[in-house]
């Protein structure tokens, strides 16, 4: 298509200034064209030898000025354009929301004093460090709840984080697989394009956590793991100090799968981090997910988008010396005569 043919105006509801400019144009012409007032005691044949056309036409060198520069301000406020303008694409912000598992198998003791206790250190310790960007908390059991939305005051979460426990749970169970869910759905509510899912849990993923972590990949939300507990792992003590049993009366020992949990990262497109005494874990997860922001930065300037080329501006020029005039002294009593 030619440029001529895709000619149109970004912002055309400008044009409709256009219409008191016409009454103006009207309501002037015709006052500096009029044959004055004597036309009201003075007989037509006789008005043309009394009044002088020189003078006529000298104002209306003011009228017409005064209406071009309304035109051309007009037509550049509307934004006139035929061709477009190639610009980069970049999306900066940061954007992750924390999974806790708040399980039954955050109560075992394989890690002192316990692994929700360690596992509450580690999120505080992330929160301490994510000081870019947004950062929202879901945690979950046998249902997903929301502790807080994306939000640049980590300072709120952390707060909040010592009171994380199970007994806060409504319903026990190990539903993983909705708290990513609910984490993603936290990411698309705030229009994120992309965003990071860190996981910090001990409880082994089914397949429908794969299933939920591999569809959040694809939506551009990537999810890794910090894993919480030994490969040895030791019974779940209840509240009650008793030990949690199956059906089948046999004490419960839960042990960290790693193997399962590195494959949901994998599915997931994030990184899997063991869990550490020191923070070198912690510090894994947040290069983890400057190396994905990176990534996608560097995606992002390699895709352009055309925006059309605004040359509105151009026609300020033209109106700049018009506007010069005003200033001539008696000029726009000029146009009011």
């Amino acid at each position: 298509m030619s440029e001529l043919g895709q000619f149109h105006f970004l912002r055309p509801w400008w044009l409709l200034l256009l219409i008191p400019l016409l009454w103006a144009i009207i309501a002037l012409w015709r006052r500096h064209t009029s044959q004055s007032n004597w036309q009201d005691v003075c007989d037509p044949h006789l008005l043309t030898h009394l009044l002088s056309h020189q003078t006529g036409h000298r104002h209306r060198w003011p009228v017409v000025l005064l209406a071009i520069a309304w035109l051309l301000t007009v037509l550049a406020l509307a934004g006139p354009t035929w061709s477009h303008l190639p610009q980069a694409m970049f999306q900066s912000q940061q954007a992750r929301v924390v999974v806790f598992d708040l399980t039954a198998n955050m109560a075992a003791q394989d890690l002192k004093p316990n692994r929700l206790t360690r596992a509450r250190y580690k999120l505080l310790d992330l929160l301490k460090h994510s000081d870019e960007g947004q950062t929202g908390l879901v945690v979950f059991s046998g249902e997903p709840h929301v502790v807080s939305p994306l939000t640049q005051d980590t300072n709120t979460i952390a707060a909040m984080v010592p009171s994380l426990n199970p007994n806060i749970m409504p319903v026990y169970g190990e539903n993983m697989a909705a708290g990513l869910t609910m984490a993603g759905d936290l990411l698309r509510q705030a229009n994120m394009p992309q965003g990071d899912i860190l996981l910090i849990t001990a409880t082994k993923p089914d397949d429908k956590a794969l299933a939920a972590a591999k569809k959040l990949a694809d939506e551009g939300y990537h999810t890794s793991v910090l894993g919480i507990g030994t490969s040895k792992g030791t019974p779940i003590s209840l509240s009650d100090g008793q030990y949690l049993k199956d059906k089948s009366g046999a004490i419960v020992i839960s042990k960290l799968d790693s193997a399962s949990l590195k494959e949901l990262a994998r599915v997931g497109v994030g990184s899997y981090i063991p869990f550490s005494n020191g923070n070198q874990d912690v510090q894994q997860l947040l290069n983890s997910q400057q190396a994905h922001e990176l990534r996608m930065q560097a995606a992002k300037v390699e895709q352009t988008t055309s925006a059309w080329h605004d040359r509105g501006r151009w026609l300020l020029w033209l109106v700049l010396p018009l506007a010069l005039l005003c200033f001539r002294r008696g000029w726009l009593r000029e146009i009011t005569q």
